[in-house]
Protein backbone atom coordinates (compact mmCIF):
# COMPACT_ATOMS: atom_id res chain seq x y z
CA UNK A 1 0.00 0.00 0.00
CA UNK A 2 1.57 3.90 -0.47
CA UNK A 3 -0.31 6.71 0.71
CA UNK A 4 0.92 10.30 -1.21
CA UNK A 5 2.44 12.19 1.69
CA UNK A 6 0.88 15.43 0.71
CA UNK A 7 -2.33 16.55 -1.38
CA UNK A 8 -1.92 16.67 -4.90
CA UNK A 9 -3.83 19.03 -7.02
CA UNK A 10 -7.03 17.66 -8.28
CA UNK A 11 -8.23 19.55 -11.94
CA UNK A 12 -11.73 20.29 -11.10
CA UNK A 13 -13.20 22.70 -13.86
CA UNK A 14 -16.13 23.52 -12.23
CA UNK A 15 -17.03 23.39 -8.40
CA UNK A 16 -16.88 19.68 -6.71
CA UNK A 17 -19.98 19.59 -6.03
CA UNK A 18 -21.84 20.26 -9.16
CA UNK A 19 -19.93 17.76 -10.84
CA UNK A 20 -21.52 14.31 -11.58
CA UNK A 21 -20.29 10.98 -10.69
CA UNK A 22 -19.03 10.11 -13.91
CA UNK A 23 -17.11 13.20 -14.28
CA UNK A 24 -15.52 13.13 -10.58
CA UNK A 25 -14.60 9.72 -11.54
CA UNK A 26 -13.08 10.16 -14.86
CA UNK A 27 -10.90 13.30 -13.46
CA UNK A 28 -9.72 10.93 -10.27
CA UNK A 29 -8.32 8.31 -13.36
CA UNK A 30 -6.26 11.32 -14.86
CA UNK A 31 -4.80 12.39 -11.85
CA UNK A 32 -3.86 8.60 -11.65
CA UNK A 33 -2.66 8.50 -15.00
CA UNK A 34 -0.66 10.66 -13.97
CA UNK A 35 0.54 9.71 -10.79
CA UNK A 36 1.64 6.30 -12.66
CA UNK A 37 3.37 7.77 -15.81
CA UNK A 38 5.05 10.57 -12.79
CA UNK A 39 6.40 7.34 -11.44
CA UNK A 40 7.51 5.78 -14.56
CA UNK A 41 4.50 3.16 -15.33
CA UNK A 42 3.88 3.18 -19.23
CA UNK A 43 -0.41 3.75 -19.52
CA UNK A 44 -0.78 1.28 -22.00
CA UNK A 45 -4.84 1.77 -22.65
CA UNK A 46 -7.20 3.60 -20.37
CA UNK A 47 -11.04 2.87 -20.11
CA UNK A 48 -10.87 -0.79 -21.79
CA UNK A 49 -14.00 -1.68 -22.78
CA UNK A 50 -15.79 -5.17 -22.57
CA UNK A 51 -19.20 -6.91 -22.41
CA UNK A 52 -18.70 -7.45 -18.94
CA UNK A 53 -17.32 -4.28 -18.31
CA UNK A 54 -14.50 -1.66 -18.32
CA UNK A 55 -10.82 -1.86 -17.07
CA UNK A 56 -9.91 1.81 -15.85
CA UNK A 57 -6.08 1.90 -16.52
CA UNK A 58 -3.91 -1.08 -18.11
CA UNK A 59 -0.35 -0.21 -17.09
CA UNK A 60 2.98 -1.63 -17.45
CA UNK A 61 5.21 -1.60 -13.73
CA UNK A 62 8.27 -2.41 -15.58
CA UNK A 63 7.34 -6.28 -16.71
CA UNK A 64 4.21 -6.39 -14.60
CA UNK A 65 1.18 -5.89 -16.51
CA UNK A 66 -1.48 -4.57 -13.85
CA UNK A 67 -5.18 -3.55 -14.36
CA UNK A 68 -6.07 -0.85 -12.36
CA UNK A 69 -9.24 0.07 -10.87
CA UNK A 70 -9.74 3.65 -10.10
CA UNK A 71 -12.41 4.70 -6.75
CA UNK A 72 -12.86 8.56 -6.57
CA UNK A 73 -14.60 10.06 -3.65
CA UNK A 74 -15.88 13.47 -2.70
CA UNK A 75 -16.74 12.66 0.96
CA UNK A 76 -16.34 9.74 3.06
CA UNK A 77 -19.76 9.69 4.23
CA UNK A 78 -20.82 6.14 2.73
CA UNK A 79 -17.07 5.25 3.49
CA UNK A 80 -13.83 4.90 2.21
CA UNK A 81 -13.48 4.90 -1.95
CA UNK A 82 -11.51 1.30 -1.88
CA UNK A 83 -14.10 0.25 0.08
CA UNK A 84 -16.42 -0.45 -3.01
CA UNK A 85 -13.99 -2.98 -4.30
CA UNK A 86 -16.43 -5.99 -3.12
CA UNK A 87 -15.17 -9.62 -3.67
CA UNK A 88 -17.55 -9.61 -6.47
CA UNK A 89 -16.25 -6.67 -7.87
CA UNK A 90 -12.51 -8.31 -7.83
CA UNK A 91 -13.83 -11.41 -9.52
CA UNK A 92 -15.23 -9.14 -12.54
CA UNK A 93 -11.63 -7.37 -12.49
CA UNK A 94 -10.41 -11.28 -13.00
CA UNK A 95 -12.85 -11.62 -15.45
CA UNK A 96 -12.35 -8.45 -17.47
CA UNK A 97 -8.35 -8.70 -16.99
CA UNK A 98 -8.58 -12.46 -18.64
CA UNK A 99 -10.45 -11.01 -21.54
CA UNK A 100 -8.07 -8.37 -22.10
CA UNK A 101 -5.50 -11.12 -21.95
CA UNK A 102 -7.09 -12.79 -24.54
CA UNK A 103 -7.98 -9.73 -26.98
CA UNK A 104 -4.83 -8.41 -26.30
CA UNK A 105 -0.80 -9.33 -25.56
CA UNK A 106 1.41 -6.83 -24.54
CA UNK A 107 4.96 -8.23 -23.40
CA UNK A 108 4.89 -8.49 -19.64
CA UNK A 109 5.96 -11.67 -17.28
CA UNK A 110 3.64 -10.71 -14.17
CA UNK A 111 -0.29 -9.80 -14.28
CA UNK A 112 -1.94 -8.06 -10.81
CA UNK A 113 -4.70 -6.13 -10.26
CA UNK A 114 -4.30 -2.67 -8.14
CA UNK A 115 -6.57 -0.66 -6.46
CA UNK A 116 -6.34 2.76 -6.00
CA UNK A 117 -8.58 5.24 -4.14
CA UNK A 118 -9.19 9.12 -5.03
CA UNK A 119 -10.05 11.08 -2.06
CA UNK A 120 -11.04 14.74 -2.86
CA UNK A 121 -9.96 17.30 -0.10
CA UNK A 122 -11.95 20.55 -0.21
CA UNK A 123 -9.23 22.96 -0.92
CA UNK A 124 -8.75 21.63 -4.91
CA UNK A 125 -6.33 18.21 -3.78
CA UNK A 126 -7.15 15.04 -3.19
CA UNK A 127 -4.86 12.48 -1.58
CA UNK A 128 -4.71 9.17 -3.25
CA UNK A 129 -4.27 5.27 -1.96
CA UNK A 130 -2.74 2.78 -3.86
CA UNK A 131 -3.77 -0.74 -3.11
CA UNK A 132 -1.02 -3.62 -4.95
CA UNK A 133 -2.25 -6.84 -5.83
CA UNK A 134 -5.83 -7.09 -4.60
CA UNK A 135 -5.99 -10.26 -6.32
Amino acid sequence: MTRRPAPIPFPAAVPLARLSALELGRIGEQVVADHLAEAGWQIVERNARFRAGEIDIVALEGTTLVFVEVKTRRTLVTGVPQAAVTPLKVRRLRALAGAYLMEHAPRHHEVRIDVVAVHVLGAGGCEIEHLRSVS
